[in-house]
């Protein structure tokens, strides 16, 4: 266990490295980026809900090639019209006789297809047609699929999907949509995200233009497999447990929004800790802590109406010595920010900069010994490594030896 456990958290640094390549061309996608880790390591089906042309599918599919080896299947699910179209990989003549002697010729299924790959990708999946459904939600449960007599084994180890839109009530997908543990809403890109967007496709674009090939870097299937072993041994303290039921307590006492069918799906509160389990060992621990309530924001919403009080109610619960951190570097670093400004090249606000950067670094500095764990005081120390290299950009423009950006 203990070596399994070693091996796994070895990996963090890995995913951290391949998540923010992916997200140099996928802008602000980083919740898209962080749920489909959880996903694929919890095993835990997720479902992203956003209005087209906010870059769901290509961040996942980015996110899905990132690891070497991995089989995986995307769907347009409106586009499937009947259950062969996801197992059925061909299908051929077999002649038998019967014991009069008569011949008779019968067409038989090789079965395999979505079943047979590591990951799914259900796109619009609330579109999806009748005659599919029984054989989606065996696929989706990870159970073997049954068809036309016939079963094969369901090697799928995670289930994706997304929509524009969530289901209908009185839909037979509604089921599927009650077991979709994690949610997560992509937002249309605020105005630096859409600054940021330009840029990055200009990189891209020159780099195809050039003929540049970019060495994304990838995990390895067996490295994602280890870590999905690893999971279940990473430690959920007692406090943890007492904590969740307090903050889903909180929400059913809340009468902003109804909570109560998350109090009663007792399936939904046990995946609570799997994907919990999952986020400990993406930040390259063993033990969850509190700050692995922040994914409560993903798994306890029903309606997009509860996200702000589900995130109103677990934010207090989640502040860590890390957390406070990178709010110090995103307040550092804010759009239209003095920094910001220094750095675009406005050099009469130098000494203001350089102060805030100064304050900045002695305040993680003090976060850093504050830090209840090694990975934590790692992550805060690469927060700060960022601080002073944005000093020392500072300290360029103001003295000319750097362009403004």
């Amino acid at each position: 266990m203990n070596e399994i456990l070693t091996q796994a958290v070895a990996l963090a640094p890995k995913v951290r490295a391949i998540t923010e390549e992916v997200l140099k061309d996928h802008i602000q996608r980083d919740d898209v980026a962080q749920t489909a880790w959880l996903a694929m390591i919890s095993g835990r089906p997720v479902f992203y809900l956003g209005a087209p042309g906010v870059d769901k599918t290509k961040t996942i599919q980015a996110m899905l090639r990132s690891v070497a080896g991995a089989k995986f299947q995307e769907e347009m699910m409106p586009m499937l019209a009947t259950g062969a179209q996801l197992v059925v990989e061909s299908t051929k003549l077999k002649e038998s006789i019967d014991q009069d002697g008569d011949k008779t010729i019968a067409p038989v299924d090789n079965l395999g297809g979505a079943a047979q790959v590591d990951i799914f990708f259900g796109d619009e999946i609330w579109k999806t047609d009748e005659q599919v459904l029984k054989v989606l939600f065996d696929l989706f449960n990870l159970d073997d699929v049954r068809y036309e007599g016939q079963i094969v084994k369901n090697r799928l180890m995670t289930f994706m999907t997304a929509s524009n839109e969530l289901p209908d009530p009185e839909s037979k997908l509604y089921a599927l949509w009650s077991r979709l543990t994690i949610r997560v809403v992509v937002q249309s890109l605020d105005r630096e995200g859409k600054k940021a967007l330009v840029n990055s496709r200009l990189r891209r674009y020159r780099r195809e233009a050039l003929g540049e090939e970019t060495s994304t870097p990838q995990l390895e299937l067996e490295d994602l497999k280890l870590l999905r072993r690893a999971r279940p041994f990473v430690e959920v303290p007692d406090q943890i447990v007492e904590t969740v039921l307090d903050i889903l307590q909180e929400l059913v006492n809340d009468q902003s929004a109804d909570f109560s069918w998350a109090w009663a799906d007792d399936r939904r509160f046990g995946r609570i800790f799997d994907v919990m389990q999952a986020k400990a060992l993406l930040d390259g621990r063993t033990t969850v802590t509190k700050a692995d309530l922040a994914v409560l924001e993903w798994l306890l919403w029903d309606t997009p109406e509860q996200i702000p009080v589900v995130k109103a109610k677990v934010a207090p619960y989640c502040r860590t010595p890390l957390t406070e951190a990178q709010e110090v570097v995103d307040a550092l670093l804010a759009p239209s920010g003095t920094v910001e400004q220094v750095l675009n090249g406005d050099r009469s606000k130098g000494v203001q900069a350089l102060t805030q950067c100064e304050n900045a670094g002695e305040e993680l500095k003090h976060l850093e010994g504050e830090a209840t764990d090694e990975a934590m005081r790692q992550q805060i120390a690469t927060l700060h490594q960022q601080v002073e290299a944005v000093k020392n950009d500072v300290i360029a423009v103001v003295t000319g030896t750097k362009k403004p950006a």
